[in-house]
């Protein structure tokens, strides 16, 4: 019989404060009085859609439809739990993982804090969805950007130009020459959608000093440009997330930074020796190059072998988690496919490509927070979050929009440098 649940709704959601949040999730953390089970973390909540058009809380949760809460036996613990147990934490060192652990909730609990912290989230967030208050369970992690320190969390992206091999020859110059995300930012500026950036995910894996600090400035002028709405930075002082508009708590980070100059160039400074010396970008990149080997261009090939006019990934069932972990050990042993240097793999493998496909597609899109100045004998740390399963369903977005990405790119005379290529060819 397991333990039971650490319950949250002992404590007043007033207690607890808005961070953050993602496309599936809202982040709050714990400020009460120090409690043995909560000090020190965060609770993270899933997220549902809001049909209404308007931002006013009650309104949406009148229009979104009704659902039975279940029993908490009942309802499983959040995926993110099980997949960083039996899948993420084989592949990344653990001292670069957060503490994860499932706890109760209650509808009257989450409406509660729902309606206390509403007006917190950003106006872009709260016509689009809402806290999943239907929900018996959520997930407590340990809090990485509270307490009297800072914090920076960076979202990397794609740290790797593709293998040519499987490319087609109206793509292969193109990305063998610019990674993936410089051509999506250039895609999302031509259709208005982000402010122009210059940060180049391969700079800051790079491990060079010098691009690794150009990649740190592109961010930031990224994140001020756009106010803080472009979320591949956030900056927390002592848990509290700062806008680059606001005067307040840019006047918090310099405090906390003790510089006597200008704030972006003490903030990088004192930044960029973590970045550096962390493993970790250099984990992150080399896990998303050999689990995608074949691209998404190679692996709509290979599908197309076996299922010509059917959408990539459509037959194949979300793995289960006991089929994650077989995948891993397969993966981390040498029974994985090898891939042929003169054609596609055979066509039996394609379950294969396809799911190491989903598990590179997580590291993708996670992010990295860097924690620092924590003091008191405690050294500053490097940790990935936001390391959720992906879906089948997504291959074929993710096939159509690599398309487009593509054709709308114009070769220019900008190169993006792979320099970590040669420490993981496959």
């Amino acid at each position: 019989m397991h333990p039971p649940l650490p319950d949250v709704t002992t404590t007043p959601p007033i207690q607890w404060k808005y961070i953050s949040e993602g496309g599936a999730s809202i982040v709050f953390s714990f400020t009460g009085p120090h409690h043995p089970q909560f000090s020190g973390t965060v609770l993270r909540l899933r997220k549902a859609p809001c049909n209404s058009p308007t931002p006013d809380v009650l309104e949406c949760s009148r229009r979104t439809l009704p659902m039975e809460s279940g029993a908490v036996d009942d309802e499983p613990d959040d995926p993110t739990i099980a997949f960083q147990n039996k899948v993420i934490a084989r592949l990344v060192p653990p001292q670069h993982l957060p503490r994860l652990e499932a706890v109760r909730v209650s509808q009257a609990w989450l409406e509660e804090l729902r309606n206390l912290h509403e007006d917190d989230r950003p106006i872009e967030r709260r016509l689009k969805d809402q806290i999943d208050v239907h929900r018996a369970k959520a997930v407590l992690a340990t809090d990485l950007v509270g307490g009297p320190v800072w914090a920076v969390e960076i979202k990397p992206k794609w740290g790797f130009l593709p293998n040519p091999q499987y490319l087609s020859s109206e793509t292969t110059e193109k990305k063998s020459r610019r990674c993936r995300f410089c051509m999506h930012s250039h895609y999302k500026t031509s259709n208005g959608d982000t402010p122009t950036t210059e940060y180049c995910p391969l700079d800051l894996y790079s491990g060079d000093e010098q691009r690794t600090r150009k990649s740190l400035r592109a961010l930031w002028d990224s994140w001020t440009r756009s106010d803080g709405a472009v979320n591949n930075l956030k900056i927390f002082v002592q848990g509290d997330s700062i806008r680059p508009s606001d005067n307040i708590s840019l006047g918090k980070l310099a405090d906390v930074l003790q510089n006597s100059g200008e704030t972006v160039e003490s903030c990088i400074t004192a930044l960029l020796p973590l970045v550096l010396e962390s493993p970790l970008l250099r984990i992150l990149s080399g896990l998303q190059r050999s689990l995608d080997q074949l691209d998404i261009e190679g692996l709509s090939a290979l599908w197309q072998v076996a299922n010509k006019g059917v959408p990539l990934g459509s037959t194949f069932a979300d793995p289960p988690m006991a089929e994650w972990d077989a995948f891993t050990t397969e993966y981390l042993a040498s029974t994985a496919p090898t891939l042929p240097a003169d054609r596609l793999p055979d066509s039996k493998y394609l379950h294969y490509f396809c799911v190491a496909y989903l598990l590179s597609a997580t590291f993708k899109d996670c992010s990295v927070i860097f924690c620092l100045g924590k003091g008191g004998g405690e050294q500053d740390s490097a940790t990935v979050i936001d390391l959720d399963p992906k879906s089948m369903e997504r291959l074929q977005k993710w096939a159509d929009l690599d398309r487009k990405i593509v054709d709308a790119f114009d070769i220019d005379d900008g190169t993006c440098v792979d320099s970590l290529k040669a420490d993981y060819d496959v």
